[in-house]
């Protein structure tokens, strides 16, 4: 989450304020491109939780191994079991689908409905206090910030995140019955296909047939976060894949200025490097960095149920209300001191707001809810 604002500081509103130029405008791209790794990390998360999903099948099974006399003794009798398998059919159905209601049920709960009570709250105070627009106004303007924002949206990720979350059913049987061997060689085609890509890309010859492929793009992030909770490498290769990171990285912040034309790998692509710097910072969060003390990882804790508040009210308070309050820069360092300053406050005001707001609204919206199930 930290990082989140960071690149929305850093890449969205401060360069409203002012356009860096030379040593001060590549520093900032590097720290930029280093901030970014939150949405891929963010995905292999959401993809490590997420596809531990699980059907049963037992009512089905257990319909499908009935015995039935089909001899036609009499219509009656016919009658009367065409109507047992239909009823039975029926219920085996309803068992199997309740799985999956349930699923989407809790899922629209933690992630649908923040977005619509926050995202949708938000832009119509907005509307209506700050653009001055009649109620009916306000209430379409966010409906239709919420539903059609994905390119100019700090909230694309949702949108995104969503579409995963609705395969995730069919995703997680299919992860799971390939194994160790079937998972790795479909991420590494799907990283492999990434880099012809690029290549591609580099030398002016764009592959645009590849981005009809189903395994391309960030899904490779989500499929990659189960595969390395599930059949994690070794130490040795762990140990290899940070020594190459930083020169991913150093090759992903280079590759604008070395290819003129070439836009930033960094944003919602795949490509082979970036999937190396953050596929290392995966593994060494999960696996190498150990947190001894309980109370910084009680605070780390705590922070992380906001952190989904913190992500969907930050915008609307730093573009709305922080943003034009601070100075315009004149030059590279009060850049950064502004841009420091503007971190501070936005985290701040965003947890304040994520406190009082998921402790008065959200959580005990959701928790009646969660009865209904």
């Amino acid at each position: 989450m930290l990082m989140v604002i960071g690149v929305h500081v850093t890449n969205n509103y401060m360069p409203v304020k002012m356009q860096l130029t030379g040593w001060a405008e590549r520093a900032r791209f590097v720290l930029v491109a280093l901030l970014l790794i939150c949405n891929p990390l963010f995905i292999m998360i959401s993809g490590r939780f997420n596809l531990t999903f699980r059907t049963s099948s037992g009512s089905d099974s257990e319909f499908a191994g009935r015995s039935v006399d089909q001899r036609p003794i009499s219509r009656q009798n016919n009658e009367h079991q065409n109507n047992e398998h239909i009823g039975a059919g029926a219920q085996g159905i309803r068992a199997s689908l309740r799985p999956y209601a349930r699923y989407y049920y809790k899922r629209f709960i933690s992630l649908i409905l923040p977005y619509l009570l926050y995202a949708g709250g938000l832009g119509f105070v907005a509307y209506l206090l700050m653009n001055h627009r009649t109620f009916g106004g306000a209430v379409s303007g966010a409906l239709f910030d919420l539903f059609s924002g994905y390119d100019d949206s700090v909230y694309w990720f949702v949108f995104m995140l969503a579409g995963f979350v609705l395969a995730t059913p069919f995703l997680a049987p299919m992860m799971h019955a390939v194994g160790r061997t079937g998972a790795w060689l479909l991420i590494g085609l799907s990283i492999g296909v990434a880099a012809i890509e690029q290549i591609c890309n580099l030398a002016g010859y764009r592959l645009l047939f590849v981005q009809s492929f189903p395994w391309h793009g960030l899904i490779v992030y989500y499929l990659l976060g189960f595969a390395l909770e599930m059949y994690p490498p070794s130490v040795c290769v762990r140990r290899c894949l940070y020594v190459i990171a930083p020169f991913a990285l150093v090759w992903t912040a280079a590759t604008p200025a070395l290819f003129p034309g070439q836009p930033a790998q960094t944003m919602r692509t795949l490509t082979a490097a970036y999937a190396a710097v953050v596929t290392a910072v995966f593994l060494l969060f999960r696996y190498d960095v150990h947190i001894r003390s309980r109370r910084v990882s009680t605070v780390i804790t705590w922070l992380a149920g906001y952190s989904y508040t913190i992500y969907l009210v930050h915008s609307p308070l730093t573009k709305a209300l922080i943003g034009p309050r601070l100075p315009d820069p004149v030059n590279g360092w009060q850049y950064m001191g502004l841009a420091a300053l503007m971190f501070v406050i936005a985290l701040s005001a965003s947890l304040v707001l994520a406190l009082t707001a998921d402790n008065l609204v959200l959580k005990p919206l959701q928790r009646l809810l969660r009865k209904a199930l």
